[in-house]
C-alpha cells in the first residue's frame, strides 16, 4: 500500500523543489533559488508544502497572505503548485488545494487566488480548478496584467 504525507517543506527540498520548477517551465540557478526559497520560508504568511508519496517528492503547493485593501478579507495567493507527471490522477493537487483551503478558513473572512497560464488549459489544469470551485467568469472575471521592470 502506498503513503502519502502531506507537510510543511524544509530546506532539504530545496533541490528537488528546483527540479519541480524546472518542469513547470522556470528554470532557476540552484544557488538563486535556494536562497529565493529561503527567503520565502523565512517571511511571515508565506508557507510551502510539499507532498511525498512513498518517500518521494510528488508535488508542492506555494501561497502568501496578504490583506485585501477593498474588502473586509484576507487574500491567499496561490504563488506555485504542482504534481509532478508521474503523480497526476492520484488526487494530490485537489489535496494540496484543500490544504490552502483549510488556511484560509483558519484566516476567515478570506478568498484564495490565483493564476493559470493559458499554456496550462491544453493539460487540463483549467478544468481542474474549475471542478474545484475556482472561477473566472461574470463580474468577478479577471483580466491579468503584467509589467517586468
Amino acid at each position: 500500500m502506498s503513503s502519502l504525507l502531506i507537510r510543511k517543506a524544509t530546506s532539504a527540498d530545496f533541490q528537488g523543489l528546483s527540479l519541480m520548477l524546472a518542469e513547470l517551465g522556470y528554470p532557476a540557478e540552484q544557488s538563486s533559488f535556494k536562497e529565493r526559497f529561503t527567503k520565502f520560508l523565512s517571511q511571515n504568511g508565506y508557507g510551502v508544502t510539499v507532498v511525498l508519496y512513498d518517500n518521494d517528492l510528488a508535488g508542492f503547493i506555494a501561497w502568501s497572505k496578504s490583506l485585501v485593501f477593498v474588502i473586509d478579507s484576507i487574500r491567499i495567493h496561490i504563488e506555485g503548485i504542482l504534481v509532478r507527471k508521474k503523480y497526476r490522477g492520484l488526487g494530490i493537487g485537489k489535496k494540496l488545494m484543500q490544504h490552502v483551503e483549510e488556511i484560509a478558513k483558519a484566516n476567515s473572512p478570506a478568498i484564495i487566488d490565483l493564476t493559470s497560464g493559458l499554456r496550462r488549459e491544453k493539460d487540463g489544469t483549467h478544468e481542474f480548478y474549475k471542478k474545484l470551485g475556482y472561477k473566472n467568469e461574470g463580474y468577478m472575471a479577471k483580466l491579468y496584467l503584467r509589467k517586468k521592470l
